[in-house]
């Protein structure tokens, strides 16, 4: 598939963050404008302070609630840590229209149910305790109490439908895929069968970056930009 160069960026979030937080005020917007794009940034559902439900069942589908927000023709996604997930469920929904993914803080997870949701849920209702997982205490480190509602984020970590895929699933992304992440994350250490699983995948590691801070690197900015910028003819 090939699309024109100017079509917009999706820019999704992880669980928990902010379109502001991890987009905006990490320039995005700005270096996508300066190479011709235009910068779709979205909140997720249960994500912001007003206006979400604290009902789990209401994010069963995710993906799906995105719908409505996307550019009505050809686009690409940036998704990070669950955003990432999101943009895969949306290509999976949407071949013909989205045509580079970047994926960030994401590996081997997205073939199982998340372990920690319902610890990270738990300890946004009611505050960590010596049983809370490191995991999950990182977690609340980054969280902005400001940003989000805490009872609408642990419902969307509550929800029954978490996105879960096959292997065989992802062979169908056949499209360019960019799969960034940091050197000090657990998470994207383990992506080997994602990988395996995405035939246009390219993978660049970074160093010195965990999960939480890949937003904050300027080189995530650059390498996905320089990805999506490269020619649609290029291989």
């Amino acid at each position: 598939m090939s699309h024109p160069a100017a079509v917009p960026v999706v820019l999704l979030h992880g669980c928990g963050g902010s379109a502001a937080e991890t987009f905006v005020e990490s320039s995005w917007p700005g270096a996508l404008r300066a190479v011709g794009r235009e910068a779709r940034v979205l909140n997720l559902p249960g994500h912001g302070k007003t206006g979400c439900t604290h009902s789990p069942s209401d994010y069963a589908d995710l993906a799906g609630s995105l719908l409505v927000h996307l550019p009505a023709g050809p686009f690409d996604i940036v998704g990070f840590s669950l955003g990432a997930k999101l943009a895969l469920a949306l290509t999976l929904r949407l071949p013909a229209r989205v045509g580079r993914l970047v994926l960030g803080g994401l590996g081997d997870n997205v073939f199982a149910p998340d372990r920690i949701a319902p610890a990270a849920a738990a300890a946004l209702e009611r505050g960590a305790t010596a049983d809370t997982p490191p995991p999950v205490i990182a977690f609340l480190r980054e969280w902005n109490p400001a940003l989000n509602d805490a009872l609408a984020v642990a419902a969307v970590l509550r929800r029954p439908a978490n996105p879960v895929f096959t292997a065989e699933q992802l062979q169908q992304i056949t499209i360019p895929v960019l799969l960034i992440n940091g050197a000090q994350d657990a998470v994207g250490n383990q992506a080997d069968a994602l990988v395996a699983a995405l035939p246009g995948v390219r993978q660049i590691t970074l160093a010195g970056t965990g999960h939480f801070d890949l937003p904050r690197n300027p080189a995530f900015r650059q390498h996905a930009i320089a990805f999506l910028t490269t020619s649609r003819t290029a291989t």
